[in-house]
């Protein structure tokens, strides 16, 4: 089993999955600049490569993922790895995350204050 690189994120934000089944929808659950989890009714198995649009409530346009691949499955939920996502795109994401991390940093930081 390979290690995660990156802080994966909770999340609670809407998604559009599109693949060989057609377009679903489902929510993304936790996040990280190279991936995350979705639970979501669409049928999908491990390999299956999708094309995703993730609405952020920080961003007035969702993010496109134009290849997802499917790493893992365990019910209504499973895992996706961004294989192809456009520079731009990238940017935004990675502009996303690092603003919620300097939001859960100053949170922590607020909390040892108040507690020292």
């Amino acid at each position: 089993m390979d290690a995660r690189r990156e802080r994966r994120l909770f999340v609670q934000c809407p998604i559009s999955i599109q693949g060989n089944q057609g377009v679903s929808s489902g929510v993304l659950f936790n996040l990280s600049s190279g991936g995350g989890a979705i639970e979501s009714g669409a049928h999908v198995q491990c390999g299956t490569i999708l094309t995703l649009r993730v609405h952020l409530p920080s961003l007035k346009q969702p993010i496109e993922v134009q290849q997802a691949a499917v790493t893992w499955k365990a019910g209504d939920d499973f895992g996706v790895q961004f294989v192809q996502l456009g520079a731009e795109e990238r940017e935004r994401l990675n502009k996303v995350i690092e603003d919620m991390l300097k939001g859960i940093e100053r949170n922590q930081a607020h909390r040892r204050i108040h507690e020292a």
